[in-house]
């Protein structure tokens, strides 16, 4: 009974209007759409950009920093080997403070990534690596940091100096101290002792 008579109410029909298709209306959905479309294909093209910009000038190392102190602790190693070009190999006691100092990126890389070279005690200038007299004045050689990915590590290198003689020792990345194995751009990231 109830439910005969209500069916019948909302089944009547109420309103006589009906709404009508505009002859406009899929021309104005599709110039929105298109529209829509540039919006997201500018909005990827300037993200592009921007990523495209930033991976530029983090490759040639204007994020990283340009200038690292190094302090060294008391270390000693007692059967360092010296290797100056034109002499005999001397063995000798390498003290590890004595290359404490300022080190700046000379704007060279090593396996990716910055490195670092000694820069002079006194002034914080790069080292005079020409010498008048090259047979009796020695030029001094500034140390370096850098990258090795052979050994996934950074590490402290000298030219001449070495941890011994062996020929093991001559990879190319004869260290004589190294940080932890990592795989960080940034030398400032490096954690752990080396």
């Amino acid at each position: 009974v109830f439910s005969k008579s209500l069916r019948a109410e909302t089944t009547n029909k109420y309103f006589r209007t009906e709404f009508k298709k505009e002859a406009n209306k899929a021309e104005r959905s599709r110039r929105i759409s298109l529209f829509l479309k540039a919006i997201y294909f500018m909005n990827l093209i300037g993200l592009l950009c921007g990523q495209i910009y930033v991976s530029r000038k983090q490759s040639r190392g204007d994020y990283q920093c340009k200038s690292i102190t190094v302090v060294i602790k008391d270390e000693v190693w007692e059967e360092s080997v010296v290797k100056v070009p034109g002499k005999d190999v001397e063995k000798m006691v390498l003290l590890y403070p004595y290359f404490n100092g300022h080190y700046n990126q000379d704007g060279s890389s090593h396996d990716g990534r910055p490195v670092y070279v000694e820069q002079n005690k006194f002034d914080g200038t790069e080292f005079n690596t020409t010498s008048p007299d090259p047979v009796h004045i020695r030029v001094k050689v500034p140390a370096q940091i850098k990258y090795c990915k052979s050994i996934r590590a950074w590490v402290f290198t000298h030219e001449y100096i070495r941890k011994s003689n062996s020929t093991r020792d001559d990879s190319d990345c004869p260290w004589l101290l190294r940080s932890e194995e990592t795989d960080v751009f940034d030398i400032e990231e490096v954690q752990g002792p080396w």
